[in-house]
């Protein structure tokens, strides 16, 4: 019998410990996490989607000089004509967006990026403004979009005379 006593005592420990109701947690333990109600679920109408269904970027309806953004490009910096902005999307679909909308003749190559220099946007005005947009990878899945406004050429070119002097000026500071 007097080895039946440690179990007995055990078993009857064990018995008292179990309790139908939850037992009360220190004040020094963390609380548990709360269970996701569908309060704090996000909406259909709230969630934004930004790839089509071919994996393309979406337009959104916000343009800047003329250029008409992506859907999920967030403003990093604006001041004066430069407006600065990044994306959490691969280069190559933000290059894919951009790309087709550009048209200039001087696009240099940067890392996995692109600079359009000079550009105009496709299907803007008789006139558009001239822009200059870079597409830079910055890492982590991110993509900066730089776009500055150009100031608009002279009302008036300076007469051939003094852009020829100019160029020789120019010419002579080389050698």
């Amino acid at each position: 019998m007097p080895e039946l006593r440690p179990l007995l005592l055990a078993s009857s420990l064990l018995v008292m410990s179990c309790r139908s109701e939850p037992a009360e947690l220190p004040p020094s333990a963390p609380a548990p996490h709360p269970v996701a109600t569908e309060e704090a679920l996000p909406k259909p109408e709230e969630i934004v989607y930004i790839y089509d269904a071919s994996g393309a970027l979406i337009p959104s309806d916000d343009f800047v000089v003329g250029v008409r953004l992506p859907r999920g490009l967030k403003l990093f910096r604006e001041e004066g004509g430069l407006h600065v902005y990044r994306i959490r999307a691969p280069i190559g679909k933000v290059l894919s967006y951009f790309g087709p909308m550009l048209v200039t003749g001087k696009v240099e190559r940067q890392g996995k990026g692109a600079v359009y220099r000079t550009a105009s946007v496709r299907g803007a005005e008789v006139s558009p403004t001239k822009v200059d947009v870079s597409i830079l990878d910055i890492g982590n899945g991110l993509t900066r979009v730089s776009i500055t406004e150009l100031p608009p050429p002279p009302a008036y070119p300076p007469p051939k005379t003094e852009t020829l002097q100019r160029a020789r000026r120019d010419f002579k500071r080389l050698d």
